[in-house]
């Protein structure tokens, strides 16, 4: 099977303001097993007027077939077609006049580690990239080595001391590479939280859209 053939023909759930009339881009990626309408439903809760939601739909429910930590090559092609499914819709909205840096990448789960994965391997200013219970794809050991510059792209990952599928050094490695490539990094591990979302979470992904539809806006 191509890389074309697996997620690209899958739709784009949207919500939110009308392209044409946003002045920012929200990017929602689900997780494992999860559903794009889903995360549309945490976009609304985040309640930041002005702002496109799109949400990309996973073949089968599932970005790749492996853990993150696997060797990348075993989440082969499925992994590619998903990057690409990011570039797409960030195409989507470039054509719609709202670039990368009106732009926030936000994922939970697999579409944490999709997130922070596209950002690290294309690094420009983006308006925001949030990690929710993710990090950088690869295995242990794996050598994060990218060039170029986020260009003080703000970037929040969250997740629990106790997350049963994301490592919490994975998660201190991803801010570590991020701020290498120029991110002005937050983290927050919450104690006992699980792999699930937290209100204070929301709350900083609500920060970073306000500050993208209104640059003047802490």
């Amino acid at each position: 099977m191509s890389t074309d053939a697996i997620h690209q023909g899958q739709p784009v759930h949207t919500g939110g303001a009308p392209l044409d009339d946003a002045q920012a881009g929200l990017v929602l990626l689900h997780g494992r097993g999860a559903s794009a309408q889903g995360m549309l439903q945490l976009a609304d809760d985040l309640d930041v007027p002005d702002v496109a939601h799109l949400a990309p739909q996973a073949r089968m429910r599932s970005w790749y077939p492996q853990s993150f930590m696997a060797p990348r090559d075993q989440n082969e092609p499925e992994l590619a077609s998903a990057l690409a499914t990011i570039g797409d819709v960030l195409g989507r909205l470039a054509d719609a006049g709202i670039g990368p840096a009106r732009t926030v990448l936000l994922g939970f789960s697999q579409g944490a580690c999709l997130a922070t994965t596209y950002a690290a391997q294309r690094p420009q200013r983006y308006g925001g990239v949030v990690g929710l219970s993710g990090g950088l794809i690869g295995p242990e050991g794996a050598s994060f080595d990218y060039d170029g510059s986020l260009d003080a792209t703000p970037v929040f990952l969250g997740c629990s001391d106790q997350d049963p599928y994301i490592p919490r050094a994975r998660v201190a490695e991803t801010a570590e590479v991020l701020r290498a490539l120029n991110a002005e990094v937050t983290t927050r591990i919450y104690e006992g939280l699980g792999h699930t979302t937290s209100d204070d979470e929301r709350q900083h992904a609500r920060s970073l859209l306000r500050r993208c539809v209104d640059p003047g806006t802490a």
